[in-house]
């Protein structure tokens, strides 16, 4: 599933006044969550519907599950599915996840991001992009089905993707 792959920036961390990680109490969480620009009251249906997905497919969270410190949306249709996490975390700490790789700065909708590859998938599926914003980053993560008819390269993909959606995103 595609709602896994950002899965272990999960953990909310701030930091002490010597720069130090230290884990964020679940208030704090709770309200930089409920901040978060939300992608599954932001992006309309018609932008979902050029993009190719059913907006009545629509997933909030992990499972149906909230995760602290990201608002997550996910949609799919017979070839690919997407999801998008809003978060507070820093485009730095999505590239220095180590199952992100082969980073690569590209341009979408007019917006710097980063495209990456998951290491984890061995099937050549998936692709990502991470776009700055004030809030911390949104990132897209498209992955093509096993089962689809109409097969293209996630990166191709999710940059035809991106061009619809990112033009939503937050600054």
């Amino acid at each position: 599933m595609a709602v896994l792959g950002a899965m272990s920036l999960v953990a909310g961390c701030g930091t002490d006044s010597a720069g130090k990680a230290t884990p964020s109490t679940s208030t704090d969480t709770s309200t930089a969550t409920a901040a978060l620009w939300d992608p599954c009251t932001a992006i309309p249906d018609s932008v979902l519907l050029k993009v190719g997905v059913d907006p009545a497919t629509e997933k909030s969270g992990v499972g149906g599950i909230e995760e602290p410190g990201f608002k997550i949306c996910s949609w799919n249709n017979d070839d690919f599915s997407i999801g998008i996490f809003s978060t507070n975390h820093s485009v730095d700490e999505f590239e220095n996840k180590p199952d992100n790789t082969q980073l690569r700065d590209v341009s979408v909708a007019g917006r710097s991001a980063v495209e990456h590859r998951l290491a984890s998938d061995r099937f050549d599926e998936v692709c990502g992009l991470i776009v700055p914003a004030d809030q911390g980053a949104v990132q897209i993560l498209l992955r093509n089905r096993s089962s689809s008819k109409n097969v293209v390269a996630p990166c191709d993909r999710v940059a035809t993707v991106g061009s619809q959606v990112v033009p939503t995103f937050p600054e």
